[in-house]
């Protein structure tokens, strides 16, 4: 009888030692290609906790699905390219890349035919600017859907959403669930905008972020080639909440901005700085602006929308983009 006791407990100990290995090795992964929870992607990462998380996720459709995709973007075979160029900052040492990112690289490596595009400074527009416009983001985003007043654009927001989430499942778009990369390729805009980054200062390193940022600013680039892209820079928190938190800081917010900001051309994609609004004051969200010290509160939105209306950019091939869109 001791004997069948002791091979129970052996065999259930083998199989919580396996199932742990399993896990582990499971959420091991989902941080090397997701979650980026620090850029060295060492297994000092919580791998047993990474895995919970995406299960919760559905990292498991997502990676499913990607086997039946001939265009799922993975992040992990993007190298750092120069975005002039579009060759590889050191291509004698970097591994040869395959697939979707080899073609887009191929293609912007050829000789120039064409003219330098013209460079453009932002101009005033009404209304009817966001008809065509595509707005990109986490909670502030789903505020400006909600609050600003602008009521003619398409959104693809949601809470805590995260550059990382770029080709999840996480949005719902004409009643389905979808990814933003899923939903821009089957869809054309004129001008897309994109604000993500309060949610990942708890998470790797302002250049491990712009990493991440570039590659999806690309992956849009080539999924929407005649679209007028605008870079938000995050929106700072109030002072308070800056000097009280450890990654949710004013500093390391700014530190990301600034990073993401060397993508604008003045050609076709912009950076846009509503720090630079009079939401904020001395480098801080105003206090009386917000109901957390995060969020603004909802009658301030419409300052964000005219904001963004005094950074519009008109070019001709911004309008046929926009007739074609309107279609």
């Amino acid at each position: 009888m001791r004997e069948i006791n002791n091979k129970k407990y052996f065999t259930l100990l083998i199989l919580i030692t396996v199932s742990t290995l399993m896990f582990s090795a499971l959420g091991f992964y989902w941080n090397f290609r997701y979650y980026h929870d620090n850029a060295l992607y060492t297994l000092t990462t919580p791998s047993l906790a990474t895995a919970m998380r995406g299960i919760h996720d559905g990292l498991y459709v997502t990676d499913l699905s990607s086997f039946h995709s001939d265009y799922a973007v993975d992040n992990l075979s993007v190298i750092p390219i120069s975005w002039e160029s579009g060759q590889p900052a050191d291509s004698s040492a970097q591994p040869p890349v395959t697939g979707i990112l080899s073609e887009l690289y191929a293609a912007e490596s050829q000789p120039a035919v064409q003219e330098e595009p013209e460079v453009y400074d932002f101009t005033t527009a009404t209304d009817d600017y966001f008809a065509d416009a595509c707005f990109i983001g986490d909670s502030r985003t789903v505020g400006i859907s909600q609050y600003s007043g602008i009521e003619n654009a398409t959104f693809l927001c949601k809470t805590s959403l995260s550059i990382y989430d770029y080709e999840k499942p996480k949005i719902t778009y004409e009643d389905a669930k979808t990814s933003i990369h899923d939903v821009l390729s089957e869809k054309k805009f004129a001008k897309i905008y994109l604000m993500v980054g309060i949610n990942e200062c708890g998470t790797g390193t302002p250049e491990s972020f712009y990493e991440r940022y570039r590659d999806v600013v690309m992956d849009i680039r080539r999924l929407q080639p005649e679209a007028l892209i605008f870079i938000q820079g995050n929106l700072f928190v109030t002072q308070k909440k800056s000097e009280d938190g450890d990654s949710i800081t004013n500093e390391n917010i700014a530190a990301r901005n600034n990073l993401i900001a060397t993508l604008a051309n003045q050609k076709d994609i912009f950076y846009i700085d509503i720090n630079e609004s009079s939401l904020c004051d001395e480098g801080a969200l105003i206090s009386d602006y917000t109901w957390d010290q995060v969020h603004v509160k909802a009658q301030y939105y419409p300052i964000w929308k005219d904001f963004l209306l005094r950074h519009a950019i008109y070019t001709d091939s911004a309008l046929a983009a926009a007739n074609r869109a309107g279609k």
